[in-house]
C-alpha cells in the first residue's frame, strides 16, 4: 500500500498510542494473510502471533498453535501448502478466495465492480496498491489499507471502509471459512481479522 499524499496528517498524541497499536495489528493480519515467504514468516514473527494471542487471553487457539509449532518439521513449507489449498487451488476441497469480488459481485470471478469500487476508496483516501500480483481487493492489500488509516487516525474513513466495503464480503468469507479453514494458523487469522475489525464498528 502506497501512499499518493504529500505528508500524512498529524496524530492526536492522547489517541497516538492506541491507533498505533490498531495499525500495528492490521498490518501483522495483512501479513499473516499473505502468500508465507522467508521475507517475513520466521520464528520470530510466530512467537509474536502466539503472544498477540496469549494478550487477547485466547487460550484454546494459543495451546493449538504451540501444538502445531511443537509437530512440524518445516513451518513454512506446510504454511505453504495450506495457504494454496485453502487460498488458491484445492483438490478434491473447496477453496475460500480473499477476495472481496468474489464474494459480492454475484459471479465468484474476481477483478469485478467490487474491485474497482475498492481501488477508488484507496484513492479518495490518497493510496494505491503498488508492486503486486494480488488485486486490490485482496484481503492482505484491505487489511494494508486500514492499517495505514488507523496509523493516520483516520477514524471516519476506517468506520466507513469497514462498514462499507470490508465487513459485508468478509462475513462470507469467514462463513466459508468456520467449514474449510482447519490449519490453525488460517483458522485463528481469520478469527483475529474478524475480532479486530468487529470490534472497530
Amino acid at each position: 500500500m502506497h501512499s499518493t499524499e504529500s505528508q500524512a496528517p498529524k496524530l492526536d498524541p492522547e489517541l497516538s498510542t492506541e491507533a498505533s497499536l490498531l495499525s500495528e495489528i492490521y498490518g501483522f493480519l495483512a501479513l499473516a494473510m499473505r502468500y508465507p515467504d522467508s521475507s517475513f514468516l520466521d520464528g520470530q514473527f510466530l512467537d509474536a502471533y502466539e503472544a498477540l494471542l496469549q494478550s487477547l487471553e485466547w487460550k484454546e487457539e494459543y495451546a493449538d498453535m504451540q501444538k502445531w509449532r511443537s509437530q512440524t518439521g518445516d513451518f513454512l513449507n506446510d504454511l505453504q501448502i495450506e495457504y494454496t489449498q485453502l487460498f488458491i487451488n484445492a483438490s478434491p476441497g473447496t477453496t475460500i478466495p480473499p477476495y472481496a469480488s468474489v464474494y459480492m459481485d454475484g459471479d465468484r470471478s474476481i477483478q469485478g465492480k467490487t474491485t474497482e469500487k475498492i481501488k477508488d476508496f484507496y484513492r479518495s483516501c490518497g493510496y494505491e496498491v503498488t508492486s503486486s500480483t494480488e488485486p486490490p481487493d485482496h484481503i492482505q492489500h484491505e487489511l494494508e489499507f486500514l492499517a495505514a488509516l488507523a496509523g493516520e487516525n483516520r477514524r471516519e474513513e476506517e468506520t466507513l471502509f469497514l462498514h462499507s466495503l470490508f465487513r459485508p464480503w468478509f462475513i462470507r468469507f469467514l462463513k466459508h471459512s468456520i467449514q474449510e479453514a482447519r490449519h490453525p494458523f488460517y483458522r485463528v487469522s481469520i478469527q483475529l481479522i474478524d475480532f479486530f475489525t468487529k470490534e472497530e464498528q
